[in-house]
């Protein structure tokens, strides 16, 4: 069993699963914009160690978005998805 907190490398399907391109709220299209703006997001989401911890791996300096999906909840991540398409969580449908 792995400790709490571990990087996982997530397997091609995984992959495809969080980067398969589809329209649907949450679904990560590679190509935003507003990057920075999703990594506050995240580091704000799961503190500063895990934030580290994470961004410093492998995984996450070449694909943050893989990393913020292993470590983000569905709500939280479909949010992280708005804000580097969008810039903000204005206009995030419930908010």
């Amino acid at each position: 069993m792995s400790e709490p907190g571990s990087i996982y490398e997530l397997s091609a399907d995984q992959l495809e699963e969080v980067s398969g391109g589809s329209p649907q709220l949450g679904i990560y299209r590679p190509g935003f914009r507003f990057r920075e703006e999703s990594l506050r997001y995240f580091r704000q989401c799961v503190g500063e160690e895990t934030y580290v911890r994470a961004m410093s791996s492998e995984a996450g300096r070449r694909h943050h978005y893989v990393v913020a999906r292993a470590f983000l909840s569905q709500a939280d991540w479909e949010k992280f998805v708005w804000i580097e398409q969008f810039g903000s969580l204005d206009g995030f449908p419930g908010c």
